[in-house]
């Protein structure tokens, strides 16, 4: 009389099984594809090449979107005007900021001539929190006219890391990165994708043009410009490459928990927003929760049961290894401890836990914003905005 509900339970339990042991599978081939993508993207990157300039040397123009940036401006501005370059001038846009940024800049317009400011109220907004070495520009227009790149961007890998939320999530964005793209990938003309920092792009001016810059269809509606411009110039057949940025560009961002959420939260929202699938955020959100809790969680109990010896402990085994093997590749460039290493399945918890905000947000039809200003949904637009330095 009870086989019935008995076998059921087994059919139940052994269903369970099943499903545990695909998760563990793919989590662990995920783990070793992160693993391969990372360390192949760190060999990838190499510095600028020193390379002389031309006589003359091409003049440049920084532009430098600003909002409410009174705690970093003098710091940025004194590093880009100690450049080692014979010929440049820094426009600011100033994006409508209440706090003392307007005064700080007109007391830099009088005191420099190669520095215009411009107020714009409609434009969204940037950042300041760069720190440039003296021989940034001369040595990424050297490498750029050198290479006959269009669009040259740099990983600010020297970064001033303050904070939980930096040191924990910063490096896993790197790893995600790497999903997308290396830099080899970047430079391959036969490979769809690109990839620019928007802390950090050189960008010529005629190549800007040519495709249309921020008039083209798509770039006024996308928050993360850094990536839609450079998929914009490499789709039109320009050349776009990424070169790695330590000891010359210094950035410090996501100090704090809060502004980590909301550096994540507009990333995301705007990849999905410009992609096709703006709800790819309702299964990627458990995916990744799964994914950071599933391999820690089954090796724990295995080895609290006594269980060591299964297949499925082995799978989560190498799944954890290689998770934190991928993150300390990138920790090492930031000169973190090993412990922030060993903490990876924690940020994918929080990584699924960002998404699943967003996704809430997509749904709702709240969504969100940047610096005080609403970041717009999928058809609408905005003005121009990105950090360029334009040759």
């Amino acid at each position: 009389m009870n086989s019935s509900p008995t076998t059921a339970r087994r059919r139940k339990n052994s269903l369970l099984r099943y499903l545990s042991l695909g998760a563990l599978v793919l989590s662990a081939l995920v783990a070793l594809w992160q693993s391969l993508r990372v360390h192949r993207s760190a060999r990838e990157t190499h510095p600028p090449d020193e390379a002389p300039l031309p006589m003359p040397a091409p003049h440049v123009s920084i532009i430098l979107p600003v909002r409410n940036e009174e705690t970093t401006l003098d710091a940025c501005l004194a590093s880009l005007l100690a450049q080692e370059y014979p010929d440049f001038d820094i426009t600011i846009i100033d994006d409508g900021s209440t706090d003392a940024t307007p005064r700080l800049l007109a007391a830099w317009s009088t005191r420099d001539q190669r520095i215009q400011v411009h107020r714009i109220d409609r434009l969204p907004g940037g950042w300041a929190d760069t720190r440039h070495a003296p021989q940034t520009l001369r040595l990424m227009t050297g490498h750029a006219l050198r290479k006959q790149d269009d669009l040259l961007s740099m990983r600010t890998t020297l970064m001033t890391l303050i904070g939980p939320a930096t040191s924990l999530l910063m490096p896993l964005s790197e790893v995600l990165l790497a999903h997308r793209v290396t830099p080899a990938e970047v430079r391959d003309p036969a490979f769809p994708h690109a990839f620019a920092f928007g802390q950090y792009i050189l960008l010529r001016r005629e190549a800007y043009l040519a495709t249309g810059g921020y008039a083209a269809a798509g770039m006024r509606g996308t928050p993360i410009d850094d990536l839609a411009l450079a998929d914009l110039l490499k789709g039109h057949g320009r050349r776009v490459e990424i070169v790695g940025g330590r000891g010359l560009v210094a950035n410090r961002q996501w100090t704090t928990w809060r502004s980590a959420l909301q550096g994540w939260r507009k990333s995301c929202y705007g990849e999905l927003a410009r992609s096709n699938y703006p709800l790819a955020g309702l299964p990627a959100a458990p995916a990744l929760i799964v994914y950071g809790l599933g391999p820690l969680c089954t090796l724990l109990y295995a080895l609290r049961a006594g269980r060591v010896r299964r297949f499925s402990t082995l799978l989560a085994g190498i799944a954890l290894v290689a998770q934190i093997d991928a993150k300390r590749c990138i920790d090492r460039e930031f000169d973190l401890a090993v412990a922030w290493s060993l903490a990876a399945p924690a940020g994918w918890v929080v990584f699924g836990i960002l998404v699943a905000d967003v996704a809430y947000r997509i749904l709702s039809g709240r969504g969100t914003e940047w610096k005080g200003r609403q970041l717009p949904k999928q058809g609408e637009s905005f003005s121009d905005r990105g950090d360029i330095i334009s040759l």
